[in-house]
């Protein structure tokens, strides 16, 4: 797949907030420093569509970005209808807030867990979830306990391993071995990535030509 352009369309915190635009999309989660920011970034080859922030879990909103919108075509906020047919491979990218970020307050925390939760209730057209995990890292628990709540609602997660760069290629294919063990997955659903390197984009690319 080209990607021909990509823009942000809107920042929301909760479920009427979110826009309506009818075409596939795809999400994107993990831990607040995990590299949701980089790994979007480097799918749409831009630097700077997704800001990162300064700190870990400073994304605290649902962000929506629209993929491959021709210049001719248009979106009208108000009828939430575009002004032709989309093509094919036109989609959204949804930045979902991080979890892990243990400065943030409790109810800014439950605010986020709703949040999440209405996003998954109410996105008829979400394809995938990807579940970004750092290579560096041993699986939790809590990712375990995150997955299993994504695949109760029916959604497809697929994982993908970020800032592969810092470790060896031995070191890869142990990591992606042990994850499948641990979260029952099989190989297919789990993603090598380096945003730096552009390790995994062509895999990603291809997964989501598959489901639009």
């Amino acid at each position: 797949m080209k990607i021909i352009n990509a823009e942000f369309i809107k920042g929301a915190v909760k479920a009427e907030q979110f826009p309506e635009i009818g075409v596939s999309e795809f999400a994107f989660f993990g831990r607040s420093n995990a590299g949701k920011s980089s790994l979007i970034n480097m799918l749409v080859n831009r630097k700077n569509l997704v800001k990162t922030g300064s700190r870990p879990g400073m994304t605290r909103e649902v962000n929506f970005f629209l993929v491959n919108r021709p210049a001719s075509l248009n979106f009208n906020p108000k009828t939430k209808k575009f002004s032709g047919a989309p093509p094919k491979d036109m989609f959204v990218l949804t930045d979902l807030p991080g979890y892990g970020y243990a400065k943030l307050s409790g109810g800014m925390t439950l605010q986020i867990d709703k949040m999440l939760y209405e996003y998954c209730t109410n996105r008829p057209l979400l394809k995938t979830i990807f579940f970004l995990m750092d290579m560096r890292r041993e699986p939790t628990e809590t990712e375990k306990e995150s997955i299993d709540f994504f695949h109760g609602l029916n959604i497809e997660i697929v994982i993908v391993g970020t800032k592969a760069d810092k470790i060896g290629k031995n070191d890869q294919i142990k990591a992606k071995n042990d994850w499948g063990s641990f979260f029952n997955f099989d190989e297919e659903f789990i993603i090598i990535s380096s945003a730096t390197k552009k390790t995994g984009r062509d895999n990603i690319l291809s997964l989501i030509v598959k489901r639009i």
